[in-house]
Formats: structure tokens, C-alpha cells, sequence
């Protein structure tokens, strides 16, 4: 292994791209290279002018009418607090470089909002302009079952890291839980400290996981369902990709809380997004579930994008009353939320775990220690709750 690696470094040095995590392949060509996240108003031409670049810029998230509010629940047990910068000097020209599933939705645009605001207020501090201003990199697949894309990204980003000759630090939301080992080992072996955030990685190579308890918050939702149909009657679940762990743990908390403390409730299905085009649809797969189950009294969906599908298919069902559960929460579950369409969410806290992110690699390149699990955080909200301001840095839209 360590002959294997020093090659592997090697070659990573010279700017040739690793092979993937199912072998080595041609990288495919990028739909435009990583959005290159400036986190504060140009300070000179240069700069200005690669913010006209479409593909190197998108809205900066750290513009917003009222900063929200950073918290992580129990801080105290944690050995540091990751919800402030302060005291953490990089060196000028730090880059993080992050890797997510999805790009798309609510959940991780709030996310890139956390990320955004830490590595504003790292550049505030420390007073970095111009070229010496620590800067963030941001891709993901075009879909959470991206597993060989996600790959391809990994291999530009540390074949660019390698020739960067600058401090780099990997902030990664792996689509498939089991991927991208040799990415790692190249990571580690070039000193690239890598945070986890969302979704993990069997890997021992990673420096700290900032993470949603999910297997609590699959309980959480199985209770809470379980509350709405009067503790009797058969339920289900939609889920996103199998392959991620975060689906893994909600379903596995979900299905453990029903098995042990709800004995006249039924679980019917759990239903799956498909890993193949030409596997059955997640759509096809919940409506047979509601045409063979005509008694189903509640469905659980386990992210934004499944719980909105699921939101637009029980509508063509509304005279069956079904309870959902749903997790996460943007403008179409707050909706539902408020005409009772949807008995609640399970929601994350996306902009405080993009925020501590930054803060454990910062701390990770200094060689400082970090906790080996970060959890930021869940809330249950509902019509009651909703609408409370103590709740609204829960809310991303």
C-alpha cells in the first residue's frame, strides 16, 4: 500500500487524474468548471472581471437581508466551538474546495449560505483582499445518484489542488457511502485534511463529519407519524438513493422506532430513488404502493426533492387523508405545512453545518484537534411551530 501511494501522490503531482473508485476511466468532460464563490465585493479589475466568467460564478450566498443566526447544539461537548472564526489564522490564498450531491435545492443552498458567511468572516478578520482572500470552490453531480460524476469532480479538484501550491482543504457530501476511497488516500497523502459534511464515507482517512443525527431524526419522524394516525394502521416510506448514508440512517431510524415502540403499526414499503434509468421511477413505485395499500394511512419522505414529489403525487389522493411526514423544508413543504396537506418536517440545520464546515477544516490545516463528529442539529416543525422566529433559522427557501 504504501509503494501503491507514493506512485499514486506522484502522478497527482503532475497533474494526472486519478482512475475513479470502480477503476480507472477517461474523466469526463465538466459542464463548466467548479463556481468559484467570491465572498466579498471585487477590490480590484482582476477580480471583477472573473465575476463576469458564467462559469465561474453564481449568486453569492452570503448576500442576504438578515445574517442568521449560527448555533449547534451542545457546544459545550464539543473541542471547539464551531460557530465562530475567531482565533483561526490560514494562510492567504486558502482554498476550500467543496463537493456536495446536489446543488439544486433549498437544503443545500442553505448550506452554501453557511459556508459562504464563514469564509467572509474569515476574510473580515484577518483582513485578506485581492489575491490573498480565502475563497471557496462548490460542484456536485447533476443528481444525487451521480456516483461516477461525483468521482470525476474529486479527481479535478485534488489534480488541481496538487498544482495549486496553496493550502487546500476537502469538504465532501458523498453520494455513494463507500466510493471514492482512493480520492482519500490521495488527499492524505498530499496533506488535504478532509471535513465531511451530510453524507459520510467508510473511510478512516477523514479529519471530522459535521452531521444531522439521521438515525434520531428517522425516530424522530416515526414518531411523529405515528402520532398523526392515532398510534395503528400501515404506513410507508419514499426515500432518496439507498447508496447515501444519510437515507440509510433515516430509514434505519424510522423502521427500528415502529419495530420497538409501535406495535400496531405496519410498515408496507420503503421505496427507493432508482440507482439506474432503467430501474422502476420513484413516482411509479408509490403510487403501486397506494394503489395496492387502499388503507395506507401515512407515508414518510426522507429529503426535500422526495418530499415534494411525494407532496405532488398525494394530491391526486386527497380524499384518503393520508399523513405525511415529510424532512427538510423549503417553500413547497412550508406551503403544505400551512394548509395541512403535510403534517410536519424533520428539518436539518444546513446553514450552521456549512458554517462549522469551514471552522473544522480551518482548524484541521492549522493542526488543531476537532471532534471526530460534529452534530448540528434537527427540529420538528409543524403548523404550530412553523411560524415561530426561534425556528426560522431552520427554514431555508
Amino acid at each position: 500500500m504504501r509503494k501503491r501511494k507514493k506512485m499514486l501522490a506522484v502522478l497527482l503531482a503532475a497533474g494526472v487524474l486519478l482512475a475513479g473508485c470502480g477503476g480507472k476511466k477517461e474523466q469526463k468532460e465538466q459542464d463548466g468548471s467548479l463556481e468559484e464563490q467570491k465572498t466579498e465585493e471585487a477590490v480590484d479589475s482582476q477580480e471583477e472581471q472573473e465575476e463576469e466568467e458564467p462559469a465561474q460564478v453564481t449568486e453569492e450566498p452570503g448576500e442576504q437581508d438578515e445574517e442568521k443566526e449560527i448555533t449547534i447544539p451542545e457546544q459545550e461537548g464539543l473541542v471547539a466551538d464551531y460557530t465562530s472564526v475567531e482565533g483561526l489564522n490560514l494562510e492567504p490564498g486558502t482554498q476550500f474546495a467543496v463537493v456536495v450531491t446536489n446543488k439544486d435545492s433549498g437544503y443545500w443552498e442553505a448550506v452554501k449560505e453557511g459556508i459562504s458567511q464563514a469564509v467572509d468572516d474569515l476574510n473580515e478578520m484577518l483582513d485578506y483582499r485581492g489575491s490573498d482572500k480565502i475563497q471557496f470552490l462548490y460542484d456536485a453531480p447533476k443528481d444525487e445518484v451521480g456516483v461516477n460524476e461525483q468521482v470525476d469532480i474529486l479527481d479535478s479538484v485534488l489534480t488541481e489542488a496538487a498544482l495549486a501550491g496553496k493550502p487546500y482543504v476537502l469538504c465532501l457530501a458523498a453520494v455513494d457511502m463507500s466510493s471514492c476511497e482512493a480520492q482519500l488516500e490521495t488527499a492524505s497523502m498530499n496533506q488535504i485534511p478532509v471535513i465531511i459534511l451530510d453524507s459520510g464515507v467508510e473511510s478512516e482517512l477523514v479529519n471530522a463529519s459535521c452531521v444531522t443525527n439521521n438515525y434520531g431524526a428517522g425516530q424522530e419522524a416515526a414518531r411523529r407519524l405515528c402520532e398523526r394516525i392515532g398510534d395503528s394502521g400501515v404506513i410507508a416510506v419514499a426515500a432518496h438513493t439507498s447508496l447515501s448514508e444519510t437515507s440509510k440512517d433515516r430509514v434505519q431510524g424510522f423502521t427500528d422506532e415502529i419495530t420497538a415502540n409501535h406495535p400496531d403499526v405496519s410498515l408496507a414499503q420503503v421505496s427507493y430513488e432508482p440507482a439506474a434509468e432503467e430501474e422502476e421511477t420513484l413516482e411509479d413505485q408509490i403510487r403501486q404502493v397506494l394503489d395496492t395499500y387502499p388503507d395506507l394511512k401515512g407515508y414518510f419522505a426522507t429529503n426535500e426533492e422526495v418530499s415534494e414529489q411525494l407532496l405532488s403525487i398525494l394530491d391526486d389522493y386527497q380524499d384518503r387523508q393520508i399523513q405525511m411526514v415529510g424532512f427538510d423544508v423549503g417553500k413547497d413543504q412550508i406551503d403544505a405545512i400551512h394548509d395541512g396537506r403535510e403534517a410536519g418536517v424533520v428539518c436539518q440545520n444546513p446553514y450552521g453545518m456549512g458554517y462549522a464546515t469551514v471552522v473544522a477544516g480551518a482548524r484541521a490545516l492549522m493542526g488543531l484537534d476537532n471532534s471526530a463528529v460534529i452534530n448540528t442539529g434537527y427540529q420538528w416543525l409543524d403548523q404550530s411551530t412553523i411560524d415561530l422566529e426561534e425556528n426560522q433559522k431552520y427554514i431555508y427557501e
